[in-house]
């Protein structure tokens, strides 16, 4: 099979990595938060964490500005900052994501431009990652004793047979 653009492999591995590095910033940032909460409250589990819909903002989500989106917009050259898709091709299918996480943090280093398929990747990708170390980091729990009892058994009496002589 030939290439149609001698970059074309090259720039494949090279979404891959920077997918990986957005997985990885948004994990970090998750579990910096995670581990935070976590730390004040034993019983702040991970499905507690994800199912917040507020996280890091004590409050509604801070949306970055105007000149800020178009900024970000501008400096990813109106591009997906993983998979290279064309903003004016499709404005509505574009998410301008805080690479950290923290959805209160919202200067433009912390921001990028990603279509939809790459933003549920990275953050399907960070939440996937989160729960592999939560579940290799749980405490063990002690086996609890069995509940097992064999059944007892009783062997079957029998009334031994009564014989009565023949009468003569």
């Amino acid at each position: 099979m030939r290439l149609r653009y001698p970059g074309e492999v090259r720039s494949m591995a090279l979404n891959k990595a920077k997918l990986n590095d957005y997985v990885n910033k948004l994990f970090k940032g998750d579990f910096k938060r995670y581990k935070e909460k976590h730390e004040r409250d034993t019983s702040y589990t991970w499905e507690i964490f994800f199912g917040e819909e507020k996280k890091g903002t004590n409050g509604a989500r801070v949306a970055p500005n105007s000149a800020q989106g178009i900024k970000v917009i501008d400096n990813h050259k109106r591009k997906c900052a993983t998979c290279g898709k064309k903003y004016d091709e499709d404005p509505s299918d574009f998410e301008i994501h805080h690479v950290n996480g923290d959805r209160s943090y919202t200067v433009t280093s912390n921001l990028v431009l990603l279509c939809h398929s790459c933003y549920k990747k990275i953050h399907n990708g960070a939440k996937a990652e989160l729960k592999d170390w939560i579940n290799e980091h749980k405490p063990q729990e002690k086996p609890k004793p069995s509940t097992f009892k064999p059944p007892t058994f009783k062997p079957p009496t029998f009334k031994p047979p009564t014989f009565k002589p023949p009468k003569l």
